[in-house]
């Protein structure tokens, strides 16, 4: 039996994107220029070592990856493989390696993927559980790592300092987002970073 009528027209040819699915869907500039970071620790490692490790992710949330597991394969490969590997396909910008051997433990901080990288001995630390316990008050509130922390950089010097402490400057503040004064709330700014170079 002959089809009777003009063939159909498609008039829908495509869904209509509310603004919920294209907020979902696409990522702004402004989130790509947000450092985002990777705390780990290579090798075999002590304890105390792996507290701090979680106490570092904890310092560098909400833009850091708090549950990362690291297998004993991936303690095992270099650093250029988590920056072109893993780093990459997550957006991380910045890799903190934590690694330990008989006499002196060892912090690597990593532009992904192709660097600087600065290496760091780690002559002593204190953990946030032994902060805690000697505090009269401790306060720990969840909402103060909803937002980056405001960086302090002390004792860098100014435009004539050296390379070496440019460098270390620069880092450390990239690794966290810039702050915008004539848009932050003061209620965001709950926690501080402070970096203080000892000469």
């Amino acid at each position: 039996m002959p089809r009777r009528g003009r063939k159909r027209k498609k008039t829908r040819t495509h869904v209509v994107d509310t603004d919920e699915r294209i907020r979902g869907g696409l990522i702004s500039n402004d989130e790509l220029k947000i450092p985002r970071s990777l705390v780990i620790r290579r090798g075999k490692v002590e304890s105390e070592l792996t507290e701090l490790v979680t106490d570092i992710r904890k310092l560098m949330r909400p833009y850091t990856a708090v549950n990362f597991k690291e297998d004993a394969k991936n303690r095992k490969v270099t650093l250029s493989h988590y920056a072109n590997s893993l780093s990459t396909s997550m957006g991380v910008t910045h890799l903190l390696a934590l690694s330990q051997n008989s006499n002196r433990v060892t912090l690597r901080v990593g532009r992904t993927p192709s660097g600087p990288t600065l290496s760091f001995r780690v002559k002593r630390f204190t953990l946030g559980r032994q902060i805690r316990a000697v505090q009269r008050r401790p306060y720990d509130s969840t909402k103060a790592f909803e937002s980056p922390p405001v960086v302090v950089t002390n004792n860098f010097g100014d435009v004539s300092a050296a390379p070496h402490v440019k460098l270390m400057r620069i880092t450390f503040q990239n690794m966290f987002p810039a702050i915008n004064v004539s848009t932050v709330k003061l209620s965001e700014c709950r926690r501080v970073v402070l970096f203080n170079f000892i000469r």
